[in-house]
């Protein structure tokens, strides 16, 4: 690969003086090495392996994530692990469960307002706090797709998620493109089950630190 500074973007090339990662560290680099990346390709592979980070949290320990999208009935893997469940089963349990969400707009503008209120009533009133948020430009919207586990005492346990992939219907295709058993609807040429193609991100190490300071 060669020096990694070679690829990345110096603060002055980027230009962006409202960033804090540059001046955290204390390098003046908005990057780190040393960390284990892997690209999970298709939203059911995605989907299940979060499952099993997500299981493997302690009481005491941090999910952080933001979201266009989330459906609460959306199945991570299956009967039983909606998404919505599975947080407020977390929440319950004394784990941390903090999210932000997109408010959006309502169905009836092929948006998703009603879902992302469903999904934030279900996590708070199990304990979690899942934020919806509409403070963008006009035609504007969030749009990370970002989940953080965090294990206290544990670091190296950590693991993050980013990428292009919601936590919502239609996403959970995989190699063969039938499509989300759950799907949204879409063209009418894509079919009752619209196929998905994208990536998540898993990470470990240093980024992590970065990560969560977004």
């Amino acid at each position: 690969m060669g020096d990694p500074s070679d690829w990345f973007l110096t603060p002055r090339e980027r230009g962006n003086i409202d960033s804090a990662i540059d001046r955290r560290r204390g390098d003046g680099r908005a990057w780190t090495d040393g960390n284990a990346v892997e690209a999970l390709v298709h939203g059911r592979t995605y989907f299940r392996r979060l499952l099993g980070e997500l299981r493997r949290l302690d009481r005491g320990a941090w999910v952080h994530f933001t979201d266009w999208r989330g459906d609460g009935d959306e199945r991570l893997d299956g009967e039983g692990t909606e998404l919505g469940t599975v947080l407020s089963n977390l929440a319950r349990r004394g784990v941390h469960v903090r999210g932000l969400i997109w408010r959006s707009h309502p169905d009836q503008a092929r948006l998703s307002e009603q879902e992302a209120v469903h999904l934030a009533e279900t996590v708070n009133q199990a304990g979690g706090e899942v934020l919806l948020d509409e403070r963008v430009r006009r035609a504007g919207s969030h749009h990370q797709k970002l989940v953080l586990l965090r294990h206290p005492g544990s670091e190296d346990d950590d693991v993050a998620f980013v990428g292009g992939i919601d936590l919502c219907h239609g996403r959970a295709d995989d190699e063969d493109h039938h499509g989300d058993p759950q799907p949204v609807a879409l063209d009418d040429r894509y079919g009752p089950t619209p196929p998905w193609h994208d990536v998540q991100l898993q990470i470990r190490g240093p980024a992590i630190g970065d990560l969560a300071w977004t």
